[in-house]
């Protein structure tokens, strides 16, 4: 049983065979024998006939086609039919060739064409010479034909390959920038809601223990949780309205940087951590993204202070490297005892930071120090990076 899809697709071969075949039975039985030539008998038909199968087989099988085409006409010559619509085939076929294959095999086919039938008019008399040597004209104009149809067919391939890949690329670069940007949020509510979190949680614990003997102490450490859950709704609201207004371009999202690293720090003093910030000269050239990532970085390490050290005291220098690179280093006077704990904990601390830096072309450096405290380095270099 013949698959429909195969059907469907020789369907056009077998139509082009049958006209074909029925265009040269209905010219040929009305054009006259010439005066040393014969008429057309049943001999001539089956010729035109498979003259007709050789055009349907000339898509899937262009030799295949060549060879018939090339016996069909060298019986036409030897058997003295009259001229007509059979020489077409040839050169059909040659074109056939050149369109299917190459140009050099479609020469090959023209000499073996015309040697085979050079000797077969030659077997019959030097009368039909002539036809021959004027195939030699019709077949490179064929072959010429072929050779513009192959290269069309070479061209909308290549489009379409490019298409094709153009489109796998867009879609592998559309994956991409949504991981990205899936890991940029990730990493922005991190540090927000872990730092005002950090700092509620001293802050909780500070007011249950003094509640009853010292009620203004706790007072205070009550309104520091205000400001610092409202500083984290605040922020959350900002994303979320990103995310939500589709018409917003990705840039305009909240993208805190270097200015804001000293009102961090007064809000850092509310949980009882004493934050010095110094802050050498100004990068007039700083790229938005390097600043983001330094004011995260010093959010991060100090909510890990906070969290995860004994200190009291933190120190935070930002140092401008030109115009255009940039130096944060946070370090405390404490024994950070558990700061090992926050880079094998969560996997979203040091790791984090150290991610945030190196994509923005920085080096990051954290370790405990010679003294005991911790020490959190990020440094990015405008030559480096330019």
């Amino acid at each position: 049983m013949v698959h429909p899809q195969v059907a469907a697709d020789s369907l056009p071969d077998v139509l082009v065979g049958v006209i074909t075949a029925a265009v040269l039975v209905v010219v040929s039985a009305h054009i006259s024998p010439g005066s040393d030539g014969r008429s057309a008998d049943a001999v001539q038909y089956v010729l035109l006939v498979s003259a007709g199968v050789a055009m349907a087989s000339i898509r899937r099988c262009p030799h295949l086609a060549a060879g018939i085409a090339t016996l069909v006409l060298c019986v036409e010559v030897a058997r003295r039919y009259p001229d007509g619509p059979i020489w077409a085939v040839g050169w059909i076929s040659l074109a056939g060739v050149s369109w299917r294959t190459s140009r050099r095999t479609a020469l090959g086919w023209a000499g073996v064409m015309l040697a085979a039938l050079t000797l077969a008019a030659v077997v019959v008399g030097s009368s039909g010479l002539v036809l021959p040597l004027i195939f030699l004209g019709w077949s490179a104009a064929a072959i010429l034909c072929g050779d513009a149809l192959r290269d069309r067919r070479e061209r909308l391939r290549a489009l379409r390959e490019r298409a094709r890949f153009l489109e796998m690329t867009q879609e592998e670069v559309a994956l991409r920038r949504v991981a990205e940007e899936r890991l940029r949020i990730a990493r922005d509510l991190h540090d927000s809601v872990a730092h005002g979190m950090a700092t509620i949680n001293v802050q909780a614990a500070a007011a249950a223990h003094v509640i009853e003997r010292r009620p203004q102490a706790a007072a205070e450490a009550l309104v520091a949780i205000r400001r610092a859950s409202g500083e984290v709704l605040e922020e959350l609201g900002a994303m979320l309205s990103v995310l939500r207004d589709e018409s917003q371009q990705p840039d305009r999202a909240p993208a805190p940087g270097v200015g804001q690293i000293a009102r961090l720090a007064e809000s850092v003093a509310a949980s009882g951590l004493e934050v010095e910030v110094v802050i050498k000269g100004s990068a007039l050239d700083l790229s938005p993204a390097v600043g983001t990532a330094a004011y995260r970085v010093v959010q991060e390490s100090l909510t890990n202070v906070i969290r995860h050290s004994q200190a009291r005291r933190a120190r935070v220098e930002v140092v401008a490297i030109g115009k255009a690179g940039l130096s944060v280093a946070i370090s405390d006077a404490g024994p950070a005892a558990a700061a090992g704990t926050v880079e094998a904990g969560s996997g979203v601390g040091i790791r984090g930071m150290r991610e945030r830096v190196t994509s923005t072309g920085g080096v990051f450096h954290a370790g405990r120090t010679a003294r005991g405290g911790f020490l959190v380095r990020a440094e990015w270099d405008a030559e480096e990076r330019s």
